[in-house]
């Protein structure tokens, strides 16, 4: 059929399709809610809904940000078998730049997916401080400090700090936790996480519904981790494969846990609380940090990335080496 022009007409369209299009899409009424007030049932409003798409008066775009490469993400989602990968296009004329940029792009994804009743967790790293720094406005969650603290100097801004910013910007209730990362022995890293004075942050583990996670680099060395270690424990694990660590896991190229005596003596979450998790966000990039991200991800551990296009692209040239 064509109309008078000679183009291509519009199916037609009832009436009824039409309003009950307009009240789902734009006085954002619930199917059931529409049904009741035009008395006619649920699978029918289901129906004229599709009659309306299929008609064209009704058209749905996405309109992603400008500086968010989509089908490189999915690329690097596909071939890493994660759920996200969120792709900031890196600016050739300011390198620097792209640190601030990834953060950016993980506080608006954050943004999006958190809501009051969610529970938050944040380990530590310079692109969590990006993300943190990048933070505007949030859900009042509460906000858990998922592993120890680095000894001093080690890191700028450790994990208790971030935790306190963000829920100064959010208003939701920080639970900080206040012991070293690493300690003397694994019994007492036992004791410690049974301690009734760390139990608001350790209790709250089991009931994190996304956590806020940075990556390691051990080769080259660009991982707070790997200076906790003594020496004979680092040779240790690099002698095991080590490549990548995650909050207090260290893992080979191809994604394996390592097990160490040195790593039992580590305070945080678990590798079975962590893998209870819902979302894990990974928000790391740079060419130094290329295969500690790729190790990460296979891991099975990560479920979103935040990085730059740079270092996707790195990631998906690499995607099959192991």
């Amino acid at each position: 059929m064509t109309d008078a022009d000679g183009g291509r007409a519009r199916p037609a369209v009832s009436l009824e399709a039409a309003i009950v299009a307009r009240r789902y899409y734009i006085d954002d009424k619930q199917k059931n809610e529409i049904a009741d007030e035009l008395g006619i049932s649920r699978f029918k409003v289901a129906r004229l809904l599709d009659e309306a798409k299929a008609s064209g008066i009704v058209r749905i775009s996405v309109d992603m940000p400008a500086d968010i490469d989509l089908p490189l993400g999915e690329e690097v989602a596909r071939s890493y078998g994660i759920g996200r990968a969120i792709v900031v296009r890196a600016i050739e004329a300011a390198p620097d730049a792209t640190g601030s940029l990834i953060g950016e792009a993980g506080a608006q994804y954050l943004r999006g997916i958190l809501g009051a009743d969610d529970v938050l967790g944040i380990s530590w790293g310079t692109s969590l401080t990006a993300l943190v720094d990048a933070v505007t406005d949030l859900a009042p969650a509460d906000v858990v400090q998922m592993v120890g603290g680095m000894r001093a100097g080690r890191l700028e801004v450790g994990g208790a700090e971030l935790v306190r910013r963000l829920t100064r910007t959010t208003g939701g209730r920080g639970f900080a936790l206040h012991a070293p990362l690493l300690v003397r022995s694994a019994a007492m890293a036992e004791e410690l996480r049974a301690d009734p004075s760390l139990s608001d942050s350790t209790d709250r583990f089991s009931r994190l519904t996304i956590a806020l996670v940075g990556i390691g680099s051990w080769n080259p060395p660009k991982s707070s981790l790997y200076g906790e270690f003594t020496e004979a424990e680092r040779a240790e694990l690099v002698q095991q494969g080590a490549v990548a660590d995650l909050c207090t896991f260290v893992f080979d190229a191809e994604g394996r846990a390592l097990d160490s005596p040195a790593l039992q003596r580590a305070v945080g979450i678990s590798a079975a609380e962590l893998a209870r998790v819902p979302e894990v966000i990974a928000v790391a990039g740079g060419d130094e940090k290329v295969a500690a991200i790729a190790a990460a991800l296979r891991s099975g551990t990560v479920s979103t990335l935040v990085t730059d296009s740079t270092t996707a692209r790195s990631l998906l040239a690499r995607a099959d080496s192991v």
